[in-house]
């Protein structure tokens, strides 16, 4: 089979799919460099997964398809499995899950064939959400890889944002809008690669001195890059809930309720990385999970968003784009100037405006 369906954003017309190649799936291909930005969406591995949980069993021949699909390695490496094996182990387990079941069959039956006509609407709205935050001027290629089960929603790793991930397992119920939401959310952290320097990470002759000031850093630069995401997924809070948006509006109310606790938990963090710096990156995904992770309800994300749509609300989509290219801590200290003029909104302390100041 192959996979999936090209569009393009910002102009360049979608193009058509060659035949199936008895070869197998092969990646998205282009006739051409990209005029402006332009994005392939990959849905073979969402396929071959929710078919063999809609049917109860995987044959070999899709066992086989799996293991050489670009997008199963990155499952691997997201979900932190020791190799292919554990990964295929995993994924024999999900047709008796009673909430994977259904949701490979519904999956299954929409992506229809090897273009996922069920999702055909869904490179148009994609299209739509970017070109508010993306100029027509921007440059790039982006394939985003559906895929079904994991431990996320969707996600891009920091060493190759041209490919980011969507899992269509927790996608059952959403609608195109939702879905090119999430899809677009993800998508924009491909833009952000290439604007915004790498992730501030200590190199290997770092002083024990600096290494508070490289992980404030960071956490200043996953606030910005999460933050000005999530202005496309956010909107389902105000819309009436469904199968698919309960948790997540039920989410974004907690974290509203609750935002200058937010504000000062990052504080605390963020002072304690100038304290106690992590030695690596694990010590560092450690305390970015208290921010971004499911556990303590990802309120980063809620909080990044307000920061981002201040800003927005004040100086326009342009100002989003512009936020990435500048140094990150910029983020924080132009929304503080904002928040100063609003009562209602939450602030940041001047002793931490001090500290972001002096990185």
């Amino acid at each position: 089979m192959k996979s999936a369906l090209l569009s393009a954003l910002f102009g360049i017309p979608m193009l058509a799919l060659p035949p199936a190649c008895a070869a197998g799936p092969a990646a998205p291909t282009q006739a051409s460099a990209p005029a402006r930005l332009d994005f392939a969406f990959d849905y073979e591995l969402a396929r071959l997964v929710s078919q063999s949980v809609a049917q109860g069993q995987f044959s070999e021949a899709a066992i086989a398809a799996i293991r050489s699909h670009p997008a199963s390695a990155a499952m691997v490496r997201k979900m932190k499995l020791k190799g292919m094996d554990e990964l295929i182990a995993y994924l024999r387990t999900l047709p008796a899950n009673p909430k994977m079941a259904p949701a490979a069959e519904a999956i299954h039956a929409r992506l229809g064939g090897a273009a996922g006509d069920g999702y055909a609407p869904l490179a148009d709205e994609v299209t739509r959400l970017l070109r508010q935050y993306v100029p027509a001027d921007f440059a790039g290629r982006l394939t985003v890889y559906f895929i079904f089960g994991g431990n996320a929603g969707g996600f891009a790793f920091d060493d190759n944002r041209n490919d980011v991930y969507v899992n269509l397992a927790r996608m059952s119920e959403a609608s195109t809008q939702e879905l090119a939401e999430l899809v677009a959310h993800e998508l924009f952290h491909g833009v952000q690669a290439q604007l915004m320097p790498p992730p501030p990470r200590p190199a290997a002759d770092t002083p024990a001195a600096a290494l508070g000031q490289v992980w404030t850093r960071r956490l200043l630069y996953d606030l910005l890059q999460e933050g000005t995401a999530e202005l496309f997924t956010h909107p389902l809070a105000d819309r009436p809930a469904n199968g698919y948006s309960m948790r997540g509006k039920a989410r974004i109310e907690r974290n509203t309720k609750r935002m200058e606790s937010i504000v000062t938990m990052v504080e605390t963090i963020g002072l304690r990385l100038l304290a106690s710096p992590p030695r690596d990156e694990d010590g560092y995904e450690a305390i970015y999970g208290l921010l971004f992770y499911g556990t303590f309800d990802e309120p980063a994300y809620d909080l990044g968003w307000v920061m981002a749509s201040t800003i927005e609300r004040h100086e326009g989509k342009a100002a989003v784009y512009a936020l990435l290219k500048a140094e990150p801590k910029r983020f924080l200290l132009r929304y503080q100037e904002l928040a100063q003029q609003d009562p209602k909104l939450p602030k940041f302390s001047e002793d931490f405006v001090r500290a972001v100041r002096a990185l």
